[in-house]
């Protein structure tokens, strides 16, 4: 039962689909629409030769990244580290894990001609003994009624995951179909991401904004709970990925974002990819360089016979541990 940023975006092309029509992922640049395409492949990202098909889990990523990564940290705390390359070590070590269990809540506020369509979400996303799973929920009532919820089961190691869509509540409890099963190599095709990725952006030297992050600093911590632990030490910093339009060329440079974006268009059955304006994250990792929270302040745009629907979307993710 888990959730990552699909429900962010499915949710809402939903509703605004039933208010615009359809929608395509373009950018009004001038006075032209310029479709966009995803031409960033994830292990050039991440300084790995391009291949032709990416790995359906983390650790199927070629050892010279996660050596990089592991070089990275050293014997260093995280406070000696930057955000940027710290991000980069929680990544590996919270994908690494054999058990994590990721909790996220959030609410969207769209805009579409004049009519809004706010929204809540929350979701799951778990690998506990060898099985991931996931769950997410939304629900908006304005100004149509879209109540969405969607999870998946998959034993690690297997071909097939069983995905399964239903119906949420004012208070996202669910109702589900029956599951179907799907091939594994599919998920991410979909959704852009591995099936076992507990993030859904890429963090890597190209995909930060120059002086897009802050230092890391050590966090006061003064609750005890499955999330934040008594007797482990917390790091914070922020991160702004490298989102940058060219309005007369129409470029756009989105890296930090280019899986991500695959849930959007995929859940949409839109042609094209949306664009995002920005993408800001302030993120907690611990001690022992797991992430521990991520707050993410987005915003992005999709083009439906002319009109744009504007986007910002806020959500919190919280990781734990000793479930």
């Amino acid at each position: 039962m888990t959730k990552r940023r699909y429900i962010i975006n499915f949710v809402l092309i939903i509703v605004l689909g039933v208010v615009s029509g359809y929608f395509i992922g373009s950018y009004i640049a001038g006075s032209k629409l310029v479709a966009l395409s995803n031409s960033y492949n994830e292990l050039e990202l991440r300084g790995l030769e391009k291949q032709d098909t990416l790995p359906v889990y983390y650790n199927g990523l070629p050892q010279a990244y996660f050596d990089r990564v592991l070089a990275l940290k050293g014997t260093n705390t995280p406070d000696k580290i930057s955000a940027r390359e710290l991000y980069m070590i929680a990544e590996y070590t919270t994908n690494m894990c054999d058990n994590v269990y990721k909790m996220i809540n959030g609410n969207i506020d769209a805009k579409s001609m004049g009519i809004k369509a706010p929204q809540k979400f929350a979701a799951t996303k778990i690998k506990k003994d060898g099985t991931i799973y996931i769950d997410k929920r939304s629900y908006g009532s304005m100004p149509v009624e879209v109540a969405i919820a969607f999870k998946v089961e998959h034993t690690i190691g297997e071909d097939t995951f069983l995905e399964s869509w239903g119906k949420s509540t004012p208070s996202l409890d669910a109702t589900f179909d029956a599951p179907q099963q799907k091939d594994v190599s599919k998920y991410r095709e979909f959704w852009g991401s591995g099936i076992d990725y507990f993030s859904n952006y890429i963090i890597t030297p190209s995909t930060v904004m120059q002086n897009g992050m802050s230092a890391v600093k050590k966090k006061n911590v003064t609750v005890d709970n499955d999330v934040y632990l008594d007797g482990l030490n917390y790091y914070e910093f922020d991160l702004a990925l490298n989102i940058q339009i060219n309005e007369s060329t129409g470029e756009f440079h989105y890296e930090g974002v280019s899986n991500y974006m695959y849930e959007i268009k995929n859940t949409a059955g839109a042609a094209n990819f949306p664009v995002f304006s920005y993408c800001h994250l302030h993120v907690v990792v611990d001690s022992n360089f797991r992430l521990v929270q991520i707050d993410a302040d987005e915003g992005y745009q999709i083009i439906a016979r002319g009109f744009n629907a504007t986007t910002i979307s806020k959500q919190t993710e919280l990781f734990s541990y000793v479930r």
